[in-house]
């Protein structure tokens, strides 16, 4: 055969093979069968969107495919969509699909819309398959949890290691269980088994971000999402997640572009809108916050920070009632939220309830701590019910310069609870934490602290206990054991609660360096949290570094507004010891203006008049103002002391002098005696 007619046969062959080859894939794109396998194969590498879209597609091409109905279920479950996930399994299951080989997906489906008994008999249906029994016991763990049964929950986990030990997604959940139970150590390790077993999973690497956000601060937690980002770019949790984190960091920008992020995957995402809502309040545009949270559609109408938003909206719009039908439920449901407590009770207040008002705020009204503001919005409830004896004795509390330490959140039933049977079981957190709560408000601070050394051994991997644990010590005048109990608590979740806990125990154990440090780490992390800004204004003022005392003042000064006589107070200080002497004079008269029956912004006028060169009587005045107000205070006798020397008229300087000199332990008082024996 010639060499020419074999190369033409050949490609003949090559042609009619090509043919075929192409007829074969279009029939395969025709009838969905391509689709099909495209859209398996994205499920199995754990790509959702892409999943479904292929699905969609196969769907399209061949309608009465059970498998494609079946297996669009499965990524509709993964994307979150329980009412589409149970659609499709429905009409799955029409067309001849095996029930049993969808009680899984079934069950999560069931899950994701809130029907947990529908999820658990799908779950534990006596036909699940074992290819399926791992998520379908997942399935059981979080039904069950979510119904208050964490005995159940911890079985069906049990469970699902047992079957697969080495499968990432248990490990996800167990971590997940512990920390909805208190176990924030245990679900450390949980997590790190997780990124263990799948580095490039990313609902782990999200959860590790979660945990670390938690354990060490905001600005830590970022990398994590970052690698969560890397190993799915589309993940909604991980980019959820990254942007709530960003704009709690006062990253707005970036959150902002995250957020629109999500929005482009997702547009009816409620999270993306809320994080918009939170940064647009936060910016003081309360219309925009308004009109983006409406965008949520009730969605996360039950979670606090949802309730908290729209309670301070309300108010800002002057719509009280809403107010207190978005903030009652929030403190039902934590009646340790300070700031939900008080905004509730200025919404009572402000729909003319004043007795339910007064009820609202009375366990902080009961702190010897109370700020201001509180014992302010108390006494105007009082006032309004007629008592005004107690409004008058609330308000003279409201104007007092010196806050005693905290005290622990009272309660109006804790004497019942003291004096009643100790929780039969010491080791659990919901029935002890109260139960010593109430011993240390009524002042039992021995048996609060024998009973929280049980709780925190039996739950050595839970913060709260520690927590509970540095409280009674405090309370016990075990300062240095308190902090070592905080620091236990810290290295598990270093919160607001944690740091500002360890940071006063350290001052009151007088190592005042350790409590700078801790605050500094903090806000490292946390840099826009006003509590720990003020905390280390106040560290850097008893240190002398009144530049970085002023620093931190102006930044809680940009957040809060000028409202706050105390801030006004201590910026004036910060001023005038920095050399800013206008500046000074400026603030200490406003907040004077805010506050003149309180003795410190008396005092902080009259002084700054002082040191300013003030002309004529005014300065001596408002010092005499704030003595007459707060006679015991040394550092005010000092000041009028000194006001008096000013002045020429040493017999009255001597007497001031004198009575500062006299308190022991007046960081003043050498200053004082200096001041005695020049004169």
């Amino acid at each position: 055969m010639r060499r020419s007619r074999l190369f033409l046969l050949t490609g003949a062959a090559a042609l009619l093979l090509g043919g075929a080859g192409l007829w074969q894939w279009r029939a395969h794109e025709r009838d969905g069968s391509a689709a099909l396998a495209r859209g398996l194969a994205a499920l199995d590498k754990g790509d959702a969107r892409s999943a479904r879209v292929e699905l969609m597609n196969a769907i399209k091409r061949h309608p009465g495919r059970a498998q494609a109905h079946a297996a669009q279920a499965r990524a509709l479950a993964e994307l979150g969509d329980g009412a589409g996930a149970q659609a499709e399994v429905e009409r799955a299951r029409a067309l001849g699909w095996p029930a049993a080989q969808s009680r899984a997906v079934m069950a999560q489906a069931l899950l994701l819309q809130g029907d947990l008994d529908g999820a658990l008999r799908e779950a534990q249906a006596p036909d699940v398959p074992q290819a399926s029994a791992v998520e379908a016991a997942r399935v059981v763990a979080r039904a069950s949890l979510a119904k208050g049964d964490p005995d159940s929950a911890r079985a069906a986990l049990e469970r699902a290691l047992a079957i697969a030990p080495d499968d990432a997604e248990n490990w996800i959940d167990l971590s997940r269980f512990r920390l909805a139970t208190g176990d924030q150590a245990g679900a450390i390790q949980a997590a790190d088994r997780a990124v263990a077993i799948a580095p490039a999973n990313a609902r782990g690497l999200t959860l590790r971000g979660e945990l670390i956000r938690a354990q060490y601060g905001l600005t830590a937690a970022l990398p994590w999402f970052d690698r969560a980002l890397a190993a799915n770019p589309d993940s909604l949790p991980a980019l959820e997640q990254y942007a709530a984190t960003l704009a709690d960091a006062g990253q707005a920008s970036k959150a902002l572009s995250l957020s629109r992020r999500i929005l482009a995957l997702d547009p009816s995402n409620p999270r993306a809108w809320m994080i918009q809502a939170v940064m647009a309040a936060r910016a003081g545009k309360a219309d925009l916050a308004r009109a983006l949270l409406d965008r949520t559609r009730g969605r996360l109408d039950s979670e606090p920070a949802t309730q908290l938003l729209r309670g301070v909206l309300h108010l800002e719009d002057g719509n009280a009632v809403l107010a207190t039908d978005a903030l009652a439920p929030l403190v039902d449901a934590q009646p340790d939220n300070r700031t939900a407590r008080i905004l509730l009770g200025r919404a009572y207040y402000l729909n003319g309830d004043f007795a339910t008002a007064a009820a609202t705020i009375a366990p902080i009204v009961a702190q010897r701590d109370a700020d201001p503001y509180a014992l302010t919005l108390a006494a105007r409830a009082q006032e309004g019910m007629g008592n005004r004896a107690m409004a008058a004795d609330m308000l003279a509390r409201a104007d007092w310069p010196v806050r005693a330490a905290a005290d622990p959140f009272a309660s109006p039933h804790d004497a019942m609870l003291a004096n009643g049977p100790a929780p039969a079981d010491a080791t659990t957190a919901r029935g002890n934490i109260p139960y010593i709560r109430a011993l240390l408000s009524t002042g039992r601070a021995g048996d609060a602290v024998a009973r929280a050394r049980l709780l925190s051994r039996a739950n050595p991997g839970a913060p709260a206990a520690w927590l509970i644990l540095g409280d009674a010590l405090g309370a016990a005048s075990q300062p240095r054991d308190a902090a070592r109990a905080y620091e236990s608590a810290a290295n598990i979740r270093f919160d607001r609660d944690a740091a500002l806990r360890l940071a006063a125990a350290w001052g009151r154990a007088g190592n005042p360096a350790r409590a700078a440090q801790v605050v500094q780490i903090f806000l490292a992390q946390n840099p826009n949290d006003v509590e720990a800004q003020r905390l280390a204004a106040d560290i850097a003022a008893q240190a002398q570094d009144w530049r970085s005392a002023l620093r931190m003042l102006r930044a809680v000064r940009a957040r809060i507004g000028d409202n706050d006589a105390v801030l006004m107070a201590d910026l004036a200080r910060a001023a005038l010891e920095s050399g800013d002497r206008t500046t000074a004079r400026a603030y200490a008269a406003h907040a004077y203006r805010l506050m003149p029956g309180n003795p410190m912004t008396a005092d902080m006028l009259g002084w700054v008049l002082l040191r300013t060169g003030e002309k004529g009587p005014a300065a001596v005045d408002l010092l005499e103002k704030a003595v007459a107000l707060a006679p015991g205070a040394p550092a005010l006798q000092m000041h009028l002391g000194q006001a008096y020397i000013a002045a020429g008229r040493k017999g009255e300087a001597k007497l001031a002098l004198g009575r500062a000199a006299a308190v022991a332990g007046f960081d003043g008082r050498r200053e004082a005696m200096d001041a005695l024996a020049a004169l």
